[in-house]
């Protein structure tokens, strides 16, 4: 097969970074893989004197997201991906806790926005094998399942909004300026 570099080829899970520094939460379990979508939108330009054939095509949209469905019951990554949710603990009893999430609040998204990481699991993966939403916003939908053959997965959808460059996705070392 000349011309293919088998190097090129990458199978495997990896990790979801949410956020960098001290304010950086990692999901690194998952199940059923982690899903990156990205996705342009487009116009046909078209005249009368060629009827429908498109004389080109413009560009006029772009969107990313990665769903992510997180494997663990943990309440203080609950906390960060239901936006506008709070932790309640108990004053008596520390260990005892809950995370309430109000319905009467209207919540901007772009809030929440953090950069968001994908790390291949890999051997010999490298940060040029990284993808980031430099501005991404968790949703998260829960449908769980109590019973012996299903884990409680939570699926969170990493949303991407441009940056204050514009900037929606990138392919590669994140520490490139």
């Amino acid at each position: 097969m000349a011309g293919v570099n088998a190097q090129n080829i990458k199978l495997g899970p990896c990790k979801v970074v949410f956020g960098t520094g001290a304010d950086k939460i990692e999901f690194g379990t998952t199940k059923g893989g982690v899903v990156l979508t990205y996705e342009e939108t487009s116009r046909e330009v078209t005249m009368d004197q060629t009827g429908t054939t498109p004389l080109k095509e413009i560009i006029t949209g772009r969107t990313a997201a990665v769903a992510v469905p997180f494997g663990e019951y943990d309440q203080e990554k609950l906390l960060t991906v239901l936006p506008g949710s709070r932790l309640v603990v108990d004053t008596t009893d520390p260990t005892k806790k809950k995370v309430v999430v109000n319905a009467t609040k209207v919540i901007d998204l772009l809030g929440f926005a953090k950069q968001m990481t994908l790390i291949p699991l890999a051997e010999g993966t490298t940060p040029n094998d990284y993808v980031t939403l430099p501005f991404a916003a968790p949703r998260a939908n829960l449908n769980y399942t109590f019973d012996y053959d299903n884990e409680l997965i939570t699926n969170i959808t990493f949303k991407g909004f441009p940056n204050e460059n514009g900037d929606l996705i990138e392919f590669g070392d994140p520490d490139v300026a």
